[in-house]
């Protein structure tokens, strides 16, 4: 074969090793690295040659970014067949990622460190030094820069010129392949209309839905009232405050009541602020957020979605998300617990008892992304990217500051990619690069991106009890809209909860991981004459 031709073969045979290879040491720590085939090991005894001792886990992380980098210098820039295959920049990409990881793991080991009693932390199998971190980030930030000084990627809709546009544009990002943006990824289009996946058909609002009978359809992705808060509001000047969603008069949002699906809480009037509307909380929103996150009132395929939890009556009466309550207002209308008298007319809360209440959203908030904007489908076939541009730009950010000494001119472009980020979303200021600012924009960004558990993870920011913090902090939360009927006329309140779905009427126990967890088993250890990781000592 053409010596072009052999590169690229070898060059993609290398990028999909690294590719395993990164999936096995951010999981498992340091692994056996096997560099030759093993075919002639096999003597009919023993067997010796076979058993392969784990490396250090930095060893790994290095084994990954130098074939990572050697697969860079085999693949062509770009595919003349092929166009989901890896090339040049799918390589660098992924070693920009990796060697994020690895910063972040060396940087953030001691925040916590696994005891040393384990066998696998003696042998630094899994363990990392802070001392290794700034290597790691030198090496995400030259391949970073390697992507973004090609000249070749940009970020769809980079300079929209209203909030809308901005709406649209992240929309239609996930709606086709936007080569811009595209590093590597998956396409589902595959010319077998049926095998693909039914995400829009489980997940889409029940107002809304394809067709279909089954009981396991519509709904069945609810957002947490956590992630929601995270996204900025504009102001008046299209600069960004504080976009945590506001539901008290007096500002403290931080007292949610507890399983509010069994609950009598009854706010006093005039201790909620009062909205006009179902999407008032939402109305200066982050765009990303409104093209991401089905929420109370929103538009969508040419229908309000209700997402109404209770309702209170004009004599203090509170019902929480039960489908046949009514009650007249002082205007003489009648009003519905959950927005409407059919369910065909309501997107939430789901119907306590009901065989199909995982139907409705049941936090107040489901996902839009990769939703058809136009119509339901049955059958999804929206590309997936694994890498996107933004990743890329984020990634150089969060290198370039998390240095133990940063260099000044890569904090002015961290700073410069950072506010390309935001600008894409219509903000038209500018802020500095703090650790905060780019971890928020990347959890705005990435939502359910599959970005966020790696993100907390790498950092380890996986919660635990045991630090000390308060155990309300481990809970998933809801927003809980409620039509109140003692005004003169009705308006809509929102109570903050703790998500319904971590327990009945006993307060669930919050979410807890051991510092051991992170990292999982070794599949058998004994067999393969390996050490196993500390948790299954």
């Amino acid at each position: 074969i053409a010596e072009n031709t052999y590169k690229t073969m070898l060059g993609e045979a290398l990028f999909c090793r690294a590719y395993y290879y990164f999936a096995s040491v951010r999981s498992l720590g340091g692994v056996p690295l096997v560099t030759e085939p093993l075919d002639d090991k096999y003597d009919g005894g023993e067997n010796a040659g076979l058993y392969i001792p784990r490396s250090t886990e930095k060893e790994t992380w290095d084994f990954v970014l130098a074939q990572f980098q050697e697969a860079a210098d085999l693949l062509p820039e770009t595919r003349s067949t092929g166009k989901y295959r890896a090339d040049k920049w799918a390589a660098l990409g992924m070693k920009a990622r990796a060697a994020l990881y690895a910063g972040s793991v060396s940087k953030y080991w001691n925040k916590k460190p696994i005891p040393e009693t384990y066998k696998a932390v003696q042998q630094e199998l899994t363990y990392m030094n802070a001392s290794y971190a700034d290597a790691y980030y030198s090496q995400a930030i030259e391949a970073a820069a390697a992507i973004i000084n090609s000249g070749k990627f940009f970020l769809y809709g980079a300079e929209p010129k209203s909030e809308q546009e901005a709406i649209d544009n992240f929309t239609n990002l996930f709606q086709e392949r936007q080569d811009g943006e595209w590093i590597f990824g998956q396409s589902y289009k595959n010319g077998v209309s049926t095998n693909t996946n039914e995400f829009d058909y489980k997940y889409g609002p029940h107002q809304v839905h394809s067709t279909g009978t089954s009981a396991w359809q519509w709904g069945r992705y609810s957002v947490s009232l956590d992630l929601a808060d995270i996204y900025d509001n504009y102001d008046a000047n299209h600069h960004a405050v504080d976009g945590k969603i506001k539901t008290r008069v007096d500002g403290n949002e931080n007292n949610p009541i507890d399983n509010y699906a069994y609950s009598n809480y009854l706010p006093a009037v005039g201790e909620l602020i009062a909205y006009d509307e179902l999407d008032g909380p939402f109305v200066n929103k982050d765009a990303r957020f409104k093209a991401s996150v089905i929420y109370p009132g929103i538009e969508f395929r040419g229908e309000k979605i209700i997402i109404q939890g209770g309702l209170i009556d004009q004599s203090g009466k509170v019902t929480y998300h039960t489908a046949s309550t009514s009650a007249v207002g002082k205007d003489g209308k009648t009003y519905y617990g959950l927005g409407a008298a059919n369910e065909a007319d309501f997107s939430g809360f789901n119907k306590i008892g009901n065989t199909n209440d995982g139907n409705w959203y049941s936090t107040g908030f489901g996902i839009r992304k990769f939703l058809k904007p136009g119509s339901a489908t049955t059958y999804t076939q929206n590309p997936w990217y694994d890498l996107r541009y933004a990743e890329i730009l984020l990634t150089y950010a969060e290198a370039a500051v998390e240095k133990s000494t940063p260099v000044a001119a890569e904090v002015a472009n961290a700073k410069t990619y950072l506010n390309q980020i935001r600008r894409r979303a219509y903000f038209l200021d500018t802020v500095e690069p703090t650790i905060d600012e780019i971890l928020k924009q990347r959890r705005a960004e990435f939502a359910f991106e599959n970005d966020y558990s790696y993100t907390l993870h790498r950092r380890r920011d996986f919660y635990q009890v045991t630090d000390g913090d308060s155990k309300e902090g481990a809970r998933t939360h809801a927003i809980v809209p409620l039509i109140d009927l003692r005004l003169d006329t009705p308006k809509y309140i929102f109570v903050r909860a703790n998500s319904h779905l971590e327990g009945t009427i006993a307060k669930p126990a919050p979410n807890n991981v051991d510092v051991k967890n992170y990292y999982s088993g070794i599949s058998n250890y004994v067999k393969n004459k390996i050490t196993p990781n500390p948790s299954q000592e």
